[in-house]
């Protein structure tokens, strides 16, 4: 029998969340990597047992100390059976899948679309009213005219983001840009900061063609390996995602350059500046490098950042309870961040971060810190718009998250 079996531990990385589905809590686990494609949904009572699942525990063990509440030992089986073929066990059935799915991804030219129907509609005519009834939240604001450096949007979902994505993308209306590098939040764990993905990004609004040009220098400037190395992160990640059916309603067919950002932990931590992190900086100088490339050529570029804000509540980990008075103190700090990214200064954004150990749990900080750093070396200096600032908070859940539309214009004369 595999050991996995009798010495059950669960693979990781997997999303293990309460659900409340017909009148009913249940406990569901997904894989956030797509090595799973389907949920497994149990009932809330096995949570404390699964806890047990770390491979050092043996099915024996495991029985002694639930036997007493109920558990027996066929029930045991049949979970540790279901738990093996949804792949959600630590042994070598998941890693084959694990490297299947890994290989079959590399090899695609398009990255499809992994939302289509969970977080949004897959049908395109149903897409395309949700995000044409977002954007007509702009029509009683003025947009502003000019050609846009970057733009800063969410990436939470359209139920609780929509407003936010509807006033900041027509923003992009007036811009000429002949290249969108986007970039976004790596939500799951990696090894490297950068990440870089060479395909078509899909959705059911259409397809944008990747920059394939413009990726194979940067990649050569930064490293082949480390590039592409982790590239699997884009399959399932949702922030570069839920900018595509907006972008594809106001630049159709825009050529992009997909970039995921991981975390910058680790400077936070020992409280070094990110430029002092040698994968940091060599990306920042493999990439100004590009970007020259690019001016000189005569082609324009824009960075849309997919980025949120503020994650707390005790189910963020925080151990108060949400209240409108925690929230207003959230806000106030996050006027802080906003206004450092007003300011360009990315420094400032850095110091605000660290101040707290960012206990706000900024997901956006990294890709935001690279972006204000590019400017600062490229000499660039473009006014900045904050288009919209929201809370969406579930006090009930204990879940909020904070979020904000951005857009940066580049002056008339580039030097001034």
């Amino acid at each position: 029998m595999d050991a996995s079996h009798t010495y059950p531990k669960l693979r990781w990385p997997i999303d293990l969340r309460l659900h409340d589905a017909a009148g009913k809590r249940v406990l569901v686990l997904q894989c956030p990597l797509g090595i799973s494609e389907k949920p497994l949904v149990l009932v809330p009572a096995v949570g404390p047992i699964l806890s047990l699942f770390d491979g050092s525990r043996s099915c024996e063990q495991i029985l002694a100390q639930f036997g007493p509440q109920g558990l027996t030992e066929r029930t045991l089986t049949e979970l540790i059976l279901l738990l093996d073929q949804h792949l959600f066990l630590a042994n070598g059935k998941f890693f084959a899948a694990g490297q299947e799915a890994r290989e079959a991804f590399d090899r695609a030219d398009v990255r499809s679309a992994a939302l289509a129907g969970r977080a949004y509609p897959a049908e395109a005519a149903q897409l395309k009213g949700l995000v044409d009834s977002c954007l007509a939240e702009a029509s009683a604001i003025q947009s502003s005219r000019g050609e846009v450096a970057c733009l800063v949007a969410p990436h939470i979902d359209y139920q609780r983001g929509g407003r936010c994505y509807g006033v900041t993308y027509p923003e992009l209306r007036s811009s000429s840009s002949d290249l969108y590098i986007l970039m976004g939040t790596a939500h799951q764990y990696s090894h490297g900061i950068f990440h870089l993905c060479a395909k078509d990004f899909e959705s059911p609004l259409g397809k944008l063609p990747c920059d394939i040009d413009f990726m194979t220098k940067l990649a050569a400037r930064y490293g082949v390996e480390r590039s592409f190395k982790e590239q699997f992160l884009h399959k399932r990640e949702h922030s570069l995602e839920l900018q595509l059916p907006f972008m594809s309603a106001i630049k159709p067919g825009a050529a992009i350059a997909p970039i995921l950002v991981g975390s910058l932990h680790r400077a936070v931590v020992e409280q070094r500046a990110p430029k002092e992190l040698d994968e940091y900086e060599s990306f920042l100088g493999a990439m100004c490098d590009v970007l020259v490339e690019q001016e000189a050529s005569g082609k324009k570029v824009c960075f849309i950042a997919g980025v949120d804000m503020a994650h707390v509540g005790k189910s963020f980990g925080d151990e108060d309870s949400l209240t409108p008075q925690k929230m207003e103190k959230v806000a106030a700090r996050d006027q802080e961040y906003l206004s450092a990214l007003e300011r360009l200064d990315a420094s400032a954004l850095f110091a605000h971060i660290c101040e707290d150990a960012d206990a706000r749990r900024i997901c956006g900080f990294p890709t935001m810190h690279t972006i204000l750093d590019l400017f600062s070396r490229l000499n660039r200096r473009p006014a900045v718009k904050l288009v919209s600032y929201d809370q969406a908070v579930d006090y009930p859940g204990e879940c909020a998250v904070t979020f904000a539309g951005m857009a940066m214009f580049e002056p008339e004369n580039r030097n001034q």
